[in-house]
């Protein structure tokens, strides 16, 4: 068994989630409270390190007695310290492979954080999602970044995805997705929402 994921992301209408060195909003007040709805619906929200360095996100949500778990996807260990995600408000999992940095692993124990340490080079996903799903994490919000969600869609992970695609052209920025997929992801249409001059696109991935 595993959890049931669901990635949510926002891009430009040219499909970037962002420029290097330069964080774009992209989201508006009706989206964000969508969001946070869906967050509060999770047991988990998981991320890439990748996603903590550019963003330092807090992955908070409003309002929700039990707040949801953070799972940082961190193959070698380069989370910085002070990351929001640490901050101790809401358990916070960091996954790392066995060559990841050995001292900010132990500075991770020492703050408290949970580390689960699976595969040599580059954590294995189906087994961290099984982890996962033994410790009562059950449904999980995947909100990037490339790597990581690529990742998640090539082995077949991903259940249901909402895209918001806001009303801006980038032109030269970060990819939706980085990297190749290895198939075809077909996906079917569930619905179209619209929040003022932003859409959000729902789909479920078709299983063959």
């Amino acid at each position: 068994m595993q959890p049931y994921v669901i990635f949510n992301t926002a891009m430009s209408l040219d499909g970037k989630i962002g420029k290097k060195d330069e964080q774009i909003v992209f989201s508006n007040k009706l989206d964000n409270y969508r969001v946070h709805t869906l967050r509060g619906s999770v047991d988990a929200i998981m991320i890439g390190v990748e996603t903590v360095i550019s963003d330092d996100p807090e992955l908070t949500v409003r309002e929700v007695a039990e707040k949801p778990r953070r799972v940082i996807v961190d193959n070698k260990g380069e989370i910085p310290l002070n990351s929001k995600v640490l901050d101790g408000t809401a358990e916070t999992i960091v996954a790392v492979s066995s060559n990841a940095n050995k001292a900010t692993v132990k500075r991770l124990e020492d703050k408290g954080i949970d580390v689960l340490t699976l595969g040599e080079y580059t954590i294995n996903l189906r087994e961290l999602l099984w982890v996962l799903y033994r410790r009562g994490i059950k449904k999980i919000l995947l909100e990037g970044g490339g790597v990581l969600s690529r990742r998640m869609f090539n082995e077949g992970m991903v259940n249901e995805l909402y895209i918001t695609v806001a009303p801006i052209l980038i032109g030269e920025g970060i990819d939706l997705f980085h990297g190749k997929f290895n198939k075809h992801i077909k996906l079917t249409l569930e619905g179209i929402l619209q929040y003022g001059d932003q859409v959000v696109l729902h789909y479920m991935v078709k299983r063959f």
